[in-house]
């Protein structure tokens, strides 16, 4: 909620997509308390308990990544690197235990940039940690076309998180600057600050709103 700048109170009326949502907590949560949301992810195929062990392999990657980089982080949203792992195994957890109950409903197989929904079939599409972030890997046509393909299924915005190159988390990624000058006229694009940060310089999303 906090990396998309999103309140509880303005999400009721909404239908949501979470795109490459991969282990997240966050369709759970949302579900629990009533609202419509989706998540995609090319992983989402998979019997539980195959992911399940993804997941750990995946989190013990991440505390790999994460050992010794405590001088990188801004230990406001987690308090220390023992409440970051507590977090990430409860969320992780909690993500299994609702994909369990979800598959196939609320949690899709697809990828970007090919999205199996209908034109306007959603109001805010949600991408995070993947777009900009790895700008080295995935091209710019690729972020492009994920870009405008996540505009197609939305009738109203897209909110992107983050804007940060994965190998130079101080630098924004250049794809940024390209594409809202490559989107200009199709849809209004605004670069915003956030109260959330983790990682260093990891603090602002790209809010797209459409215009029909």
């Amino acid at each position: 909620m906090a990396t998309f700048d999103l309140k509880d109170e303005c999400l009721k009326d909404e239908k949501i997509l979470d795109c490459t949502a991969g282990a997240s907590s966050f369709t759970s949560k949302l579900s629990d308390k009533g609202y419509d949301v989706t998540a995609v992810d090319v992983l989402y195929g998979a019997d539980p308990d195959v992911l399940k062990k993804r997941c750990e392999d995946d989190f013990d990657i991440l505390l790999e990544v994460h050992s010794g980089l405590d001088h990188k982080v801004d230990w406001i949203f987690f308090r220390s690197s023992e409440d970051m792992i507590k977090g990430r195994v409860a969320v992780y957890k909690a993500f299994i235990n609702d994909y369990k109950k979800g598959k196939g409903k609320r949690y899709i197989k697809a990828e970007l940039p090919c999205l199996p929904f209908k034109d306007n079939i959603v109001s805010l599409v949600l991408c995070s940690n993947l777009l900009f972030l790895y700008d080295d890997s995935l091209s710019y046509d690729f972020q492009m076309k994920s870009v405008r393909e996540m505009l197609r299924v939305t009738s109203r915005e897209v909110r992107i998180y983050s804007l940060f190159r994965h190998r130079r988390m101080s630098e924004i990624s250049p794809f940024v600057e390209r594409i809202m000058e490559d989107l200009e006229g199709y849809a209004n694009l605004k670069i915003l600050k956030l109260n959330y940060r983790f990682r260093e310089g990891g603090d602002e999303m790209m809010r797209i709103i459409k215009e029909v």
